[in-house]
């Protein structure tokens, strides 16, 4: 499927330059100031937030400053930094505060969810948006979808994964409902920082771990100890990117303000799709030179691994009116969007 292209986003007909051409009181506002707090690795799709916050810069005519700050504050402190003001806003994805609230971890992407072209048309018209914005609010908080990666990598193993009876009992580092699922199959997770990876595998600490794109797990040196790796990235098929902010630092911006954000968003979301997807075919060469052995999931496996989702998928609804209707969403999108694509597109 073909990765989803975005240009200037229309507002209300005029794009934002013209918009601007016709509103010059919004070139006399006065100068903003954002901190952002980055909680991507600056090397590893952090950069986004760099280029994100350089295009507001442009957009507004430096009329709009966002200074990047890596990691001053960790996720699980995103929403204390917001309410204090530490910060203003933050770069990351939804994923990042599951720790606030589970619901908000389909956002990032979820298990045998949709590739990009898929989750970026939920997300954008399909009432993905609107479902994130109603959980977001119960926190009093403002996201808006400005990235989209490709599916990570399977996971890395330290031995041959043949059946499902392979994982139970492993040590593995994996995060959010991978790690639910793979618990159901016997896994004991480990929610480990990028950092710590490659030294937990080389000393014996943890037995496998799955992380994200192997562009970025090839930065982390992981092949470098881990030599089988597996395929498809079944846990998390994309990973969204996102700006976040209180409601109230939305509501005080200006419409041209609000503009400027939106449209750098549309502009960022067009660059992670295209750069990331570039990225993973280099990474995977570079993969076959160090002698790792590219592997399909068994289809036992992938079998076990959808039930277990299902099963989680239901337990987390249960809890959560909010999370089911988020679901509840996705699911009507995709039954009326996979049906085009059946219909659409050769196989």
């Amino acid at each position: 499927m073909p990765i989803v292209s975005q240009v200037l986003r229309p507002l209300g007909g005029l794009t934002l330059a013209l918009w601007l051409a016709t509103n010059p009181a919004a070139s006399q506002e006065g100068v903003v100031h954002w901190r952002m707090n980055s909680l991507l690795h600056p090397k590893l799709f952090g950069e986004a937030g760099e280029r994100f916050a350089e295009t507001v810069r442009r957009l507004s005519d430096g009329g709009f400053i966002i200074e990047v700050h890596d990691r001053l504050v960790l996720d699980q402190d995103t929403f204390g930094a917001l309410n204090s003001g530490l910060v203003d806003a933050v770069w990351g994805s939804a994923g990042h505060h599951h720790r606030e609230d589970p619901a908000l971890t389909i956002f990032t992407g979820f298990p045998f969810g949709p590739d990009p072209a898929g989750f970026t048309a939920w997300m954008r018209g399909g009432g993905g948006a609107e479902a994130l914005e109603a959980i977001y609010a119960r926190h009093e908080m403002k996201g808006l979808y400005c990235g989209i990666l490709p599916a990570e990598g399977g996971g890395w193993f330290l031995a041959p994964v043949e059946s499902s009876a392979d994982l139970e009992g492993l040590a593995m580092r994996s995060f959010g409902y991978g790690a639910r699922v793979l618990q159901k199959l016997g896994v004991v997770p480990y929610e480990l920082p990028a950092e710590e990876i490659r030294p937990a595998l080389e000393a014996g600490l943890i037995d496998a771990a799955e992380f994200s794109l192997p562009s970025i797990d090839a930065e982390l040196g992981i092949a470098d100890v881990a030599k089988y790796l597996y395929f498809p990235g079944w846990q998390q098929p994309v990973t969204s990117l996102e700006i976040l902010m209180p409601e109230k630092t939305w509501a005080a911006l200006s419409d041209h303000h609000k503009a400027v954000l939106e449209t750098a968003c549309g502009d960022t979301l067009s660059w992670t799709a295209a750069e990331a997807a570039v990225e993973q075919v280099a990474a995977i060469a570079a993969f076959r030179t160090m002698g790792v052995e590219l592997h399909a999931w068994p289809d036992e496996v992938l079998s076990d691994l959808r039930k277990a989702w299902n099963e989680v998928i239901a337990e987390e609804t249960a809890r959560d009116p909010l999370l089911a209707e988020a679901w509840k969403s996705y699911l009507q999108f995709r039954d009326g969007y996979g049906d085009w694509q059946a219909r659409a597109y050769a196989k």
